[in-house]
């Protein structure tokens, strides 16, 4: 993993959400470490690459996009989104998901 410059501060949260690579179907996984830029996936059931373009679902929310940034050994991903989360959603998903 390269060093990456983080520009905002992260929030350990847990939660479960889906994401979508290319065309596949929804895989169901488990979110972390949110931002309003981006977040950490765990339990990745296939493996990701660096720069795979995918989306994340976070129900109710209509799907996010995203690229993958960096993986750790096929199990954890960190992901920044394609356009950042308002700040009223950022904060709607912190009080609706676990602190971590």
């Amino acid at each position: 993993m390269g060093a990456l410059v983080r520009r905002q501060e992260r929030k350990s949260v847990e939660g479960l959400c889906r994401y979508r690579f290319g065309g596949g179907i929804a895989v169901p996984v488990r979110i972390s470490d949110l931002t309003e830029g981006g977040c950490k996936i765990t339990s990745i059931p296939r493996a990701l690459a660096e720069g795979d373009r995918i989306s994340i679902g976070i129900e109710p929310l209509a799907p996010v996009f995203a690229t993958v940034k960096w993986v750790d050994r096929g199990r954890e991903a960190g992901l920044k989104f394609d356009n950042p989360l308002y700040p009223s959603v950022f904060d709607w998903l912190l009080s609706n998901m676990k602190a971590g």
